[in-house]
């Protein structure tokens, strides 16, 4: 039989598997070189945006199974973020992309946003 605990314990991995795992598909993503068709000019923002929203809506949730409560918002925010810096990084490297400024502060928005998010569907 199944304890608060053993519950809460089985969500979080549930919940982190599922964090990880999209930040797995996002580096997967950000290694391949694609060629996409010309985009308006900036279109690409709104893609990084909405590409880190779900991550850090999944940061905040894991990290609040964990017990985690005090600056929620900001660590959820700051781990996506941070992560899309080193997504940034990563893609200076693969042939074929590059890394911007601008995309950095995309995956920011986003991530800002999902973070926010999170906190309103938790209330």
């Amino acid at each position: 039989m199944y304890t608060a605990k053993n519950t809460d314990t089985k969500k979080a991995v549930i919940l982190w598997f599922f964090t990880i795992g999209y930040m797995s598909l996002i580096f997967y993503l950000s290694s391949q070189n694609y060629n996409l068709p010309k985009l308006p000019a900036n279109s690409d923002k709104l893609i990084h945006a909405c590409i880190y929203f779900p991550l850090a809506f999944l940061f905040y949730l894991s990290l609040r199974t964990c017990g985690i409560r005090k600056h929620i918002l900001a660590v959820a925010f700051l781990l996506a973020g941070i992560y899309g810096i080193t997504d940034e990084l990563h893609q200076f490297f693969v042939p074929g992309r590059d890394a911007s400024i601008g995309d950095a502060v995309a995956n920011f928005t986003g991530a800002l946003l999902g973070s926010i998010g999170a906190s309103i569907f938790r209330t």
